[in-house]
């Protein structure tokens, strides 16, 4: 977790971060392209002064702290943890996710972030990502057959996590975006007929993220209701959500009741 000291040598060149984050990549240059959709930053004058800004925050130990807590108290896995500043010239990044997001894979996460945040958000994306990491390494499903269903209610699960942990103001935005009766209205006309779409259909990603006519995140906003509708329905901790099949959510479900 030692980006801060990376960012010292390498701020100008995040190919270099790339490849030190993940030594086995094999185009450096596609794996930051990559990066750069779900937040990472790209070099400016204003983002040497936020890492500085950063590290008086003390953001790495911070976020250490974090995972240690959460590791043992979700006998969660070893992961490596890389934070690097957010790109503050997008909007997205900076109104609807607030200046914090991240990506998760089996071993690693990537969070970004810009000065200023609440220790309380930090911890919020954090638990989102780690949550993320765990179902992942507990799931008893290979990731090139996930589902449409299996990534909403990944999502979904996620922030659950962060309202039982963090609590309801630090729950992301896009959980205040729709009506019920508009993902109500979306979960029957669009996402049932799509549940079994896997992670190597272009439309995947369409549905989860919103794009091509569908709102932007809406099938995040989709897997948080159909979430908390099952956990009315039954009773489940949050240590059984890291195992349990997507397609028991939609059983017994009170958000599918009401249609």
């Amino acid at each position: 977790m030692g980006t801060d000291k990376w960012l010292d040598e390498f701020h100008d060149n995040p190919i270099e971060l790339c490849k030190k984050a993940n030594p086995g990549v094999k185009d450096a240059n596609d794996f930051y392209k990559y990066l750069r959709l779900f937040g990472m930053y790209t070099p400016s004058e204003q983002t040497k002064k936020t890492i500085g800004i950063l590290k008086k925050e003390k953001i790495w130990s911070k976020v250490d702290q974090f995972y240690q807590n959460y590791r043992k108290k979700w006998r969660g896995p070893n992961v490596d943890i890389y934070i690097f500043p957010i790109n503050e010239n997008q909007h997205f990044f900076m109104g609807q996710l607030k200046g914090k997001s991240g990506i998760a894979f089996p071993n690693k996460l990537f969070l970004f972030v810009k000065n200023g945040l609440e220790e309380k958000e930090l911890e919020a994306l954090f638990v989102h990502e780690y949550h993320h990491v765990t179902r992942m390494r507990k799931y008893k499903k290979e990731l090139e057959q996930y589902t449409l269903l299996d990534s909403i209610i990944f999502e979904g699960l996620a922030e659950l996590a962060v309202l039982n942990c963090c609590g309801k103001k630090y729950l992301a935005q896009w959980t205040k975006e729709f009506s019920n009766e508009r993902i109500a209205y979306f979960m029957k006309h669009i996402y049932e007929p799509n549940l079994s779409v896997t992670r190597e259909d272009r439309s995947h990603d369409d549905f989860l993220f919103g794009r091509r006519g569908i709102p932007k995140m809406l099938g995040y906003a989709v897997g948080f209701e159909l979430v908390k509708g099952y956990v009315k329905n039954n009773k489940i901790t949050l240590l059984d959500s890291f195992e349990m099949k997507s397609e028991e959510f939609l059983r017994n479900n009170h958000f599918l009741d009401k249609e």
